[in-house]
């Protein structure tokens, strides 16, 4: 046996003794999710978590959050794996034991379980000592979920310093637990904010003639840019989503209101068709204000890029799983998903990949930030593999 078959060995065995103390970290996690920001206690049990089993080099480079390096080469570059520890303003509506102490907050993203994952990566790894021809950095990010988010923020603390590759893990409720997809290319898309505000001339409901009745307005604004969307543009290339999600005005049912704020996001899979979407969506904005007499104020909030995984580095995850991988799992090659995630800055100048692991059971059908989203233990364990494998084969593809 060699010795990289005999530290994977050692690997999968210690996997199997330590994964209950797994399983109960993340469902500590789970009981306790704070939001972006705010996640004081969540970093302090990480931080405890790793010092029980011997990892005591966390450190902090932002209030929340952390990072653990190991150097097991002089000289080597690094490969970061991150791991995203914020929870959503959700209620939990799970009857679990493990369900949310936090009235409105709920880890309906799996970040929960996406720490545990590289918490359990890092243990095992420092458990065995496997020898490894290369260094590694985990990232426990905070604020995935929020515009501004956190990647940007570690980078700036040097995170990505002599860093050759990036990986990262999401839980997937639409493909089933044993499936694995490793797809190249954009995988998951920009999400941007956007945000109007119309202001024109209110008045009696009797009367709409004599004001802007800014809520038609609004109605002919998101038809019209739907229309954009659906018609002008040409998506052959690429994806691009909008969808509005809220309108506030008004109170009273016979009163036309002054003032109207209309929210949406716009997603894409490829940056260059924003341009080419704001152009034509400005245009419409002031041609509404030409013909009506409104003003109407537009920002947005430019979300994280589009994830795009380095097509050889998938190819050689791809090869590491089918060749030395006895792991029931299901290859995925073309999976892709309109959500955002700030991963993509990592990967943005870095090759880079993020692994999505199926989750779905019949018992656990609910979808990303829902109420009653939870992840099976044995997706835990599958990730915690997967990588492990990844790192000690790393060379031998």
């Amino acid at each position: 046996m060699t010795k990289t078959n005999q530290s994977i060995s050692e690997l999968i065995d210690f996997t199997g003794e330590f994964f209950d103390s797994l399983v109960e970290f993340r469902e500590e996690l789970h009981r306790n999710p704070e939001l972006s920001w705010q996640e004081f206690q969540t970093t302090t049990r990480i931080k405890s978590f790793l010092s029980q089993h011997g990892i005591d080099q966390f450190a902090s480079p932002l209030e929340t959050g952390g990072i653990v390096d190991f150097k097991f080469k002089e000289n080597a570059p690094f490969i970061l794996l991150r791991a995203d520890i914020d929870a959503l303003p959700l209620q939990d509506e799970k009857n679990t034991p493990y369900c949310s102490q936090n009235p409105g907050v709920c880890h309906a993203c799996a970040h929960d379980a996406h720490t545990a994952v590289m918490a359990g990566v890092a243990i095992a790894l420092n458990k065995v000592k496997p020898p490894l021809p290369c260094n590694l950095r985990f990232v426990f990010q905070p604020a995935e979920e929020p515009i501004p988010s956190g990647a940007p923020e570690m980078i700036k603390k040097g995170v990505l310093n002599n860093v050759r590759y990036v990986l990262g893990l999401h839980m997937e409720p639409r493909l089933p637990l044993g499936t694995i997809s490793l797809t190249p290319g954009w995988i998951n898309m920009q999400s941007n904010r956007l945000d109007l505000t119309l202001n024109g001339p209110g008045g009696h409901s009797a009367r709409p003639h004599e004001t802007a009745d800014l809520l038609w307005i609004a109605s002919r604004i998101i038809q019209d840019s739907y229309q954009i969307v659906y018609r002008e543009l040409n998506l052959l290339d690429s994806a691009v989503i909008l969808t509005f999600t809220a309108i506030e005005a008004g109170q009273g049912y016979n009163v036309i209101p002054n003032q109207l704020k209309l929210t949406g996001t716009l997603r894409l899979s490829d940056e260059k068709k924003k341009a080419d979407f704001l152009t034509r969506f400005k245009k419409l904005l002031a041609h509404y204000e030409s013909e009506t007499g409104c003003q109407i104020q537009f920002t947005i909030q430019h979300g994280s890029p589009a994830i795009y995984n380095d097509p050889e580095l998938i190819e050689k995850l791809k090869s590491v799983l089918q060749n030395k991988f006895e792991l029931p799992f299901k290859l995925v090659s073309n999976f892709r998903t309109p959500g955002g995630d700030d991963f993509s800055y990592y990967c943005k100048d870095i090759p880079g990949a993020m692994v999505k692991i199926g989750v779905r059971t019949d018992q656990m059908t609910a979808s990303l930030h829902e109420g009653k989203f939870d992840v099976p233990p044995e997706s835990i364990k599958n990730a915690v593999l997967f990588f492990l494998h990844q790192i000690v084969y790393w060379d031998e593809i």
